[in-house]
């Protein structure tokens, strides 16, 4: 009987401080990670240059293609595919890439970026969605400090207009945002390709 009091008693503390304790217990969401994305891989042997890719349609209007890359797998480069990415208001995707900082080469994994800059003044908003992008031969580069532009879309004279892929050097300090395509209301807004600071 005794016994029986006691583990009744103990029950009753154990419910009395349960919500005093969990209520103690705060789960936060894991805080928003601002600059520049981490350095995952620096190797001494170049990246090959990029393979051509023929991206599928896009999955619903508005998602803008993202172009695949090599990453090192501790061994090799593997060919990481492109992909749709959905647009994010007020951010922009940067790709991965590779640049060559002191004798070796560094990735810098792809990942959105805010846009903390307004947009330029001269805004081209056109009545209807560019084309699916067109697949491009890629040609050898240039120098070892240089990436690939995919080609683009640009509105001109009432069509879309074809503007072909090209070798851009690197920035140190910098990352190239790649022109794209937005929806704003009902048009389509094109945002023109710029160097961000990192």
């Amino acid at each position: 009987m005794k016994k029986a009091r006691i583990a009744s008693g103990s029950r009753r503390t154990v419910l009395v401080l349960l919500p005093a304790a969990l209520a103690a217990c705060v789960v936060a969401p894991p805080p928003r990670r601002q600059g520049p994305p981490i350095v995952q891989a620096q190797v001494t042997i170049a990246p090959p240059p990029p393979r051509v890719e023929a991206p599928p349609p896009p999955p619903a209007p508005g998602y803008y293609w993202v172009s695949g890359h090599w990453r090192w797998d501790g061994a090799s480069y593997v060919w990481e595919p492109g992909h749709w990415v959905a647009p994010r208001p007020r951010e922009v995707f940067v790709p991965a890439h590779w640049s060559q900082e002191g004798g070796a080469w560094v990735f810098h994994p792809g990942g959105w970026r805010r846009m903390e800059v307004p947009p330029p003044v001269d805004v081209v908003d056109v009545p209807r969605p560019p084309p699916p992008p067109r697949v491009e031969p890629i040609p050898p580069p240039p120098g070892p400090a240089f990436f690939w532009v995919n080609g683009h879309w640009r509105w001109e004279r009432g069509e879309h207009v074809w503007v072909p892929g090209h070798w851009e050097g690197a920035r140190p300090g910098y990352h190239w945002v790649a022109p794209h395509w937005v929806v704003v209301g009902p048009n389509w807004r094109f945002v023109p390709g710029q160097w961000r600071p990192n």
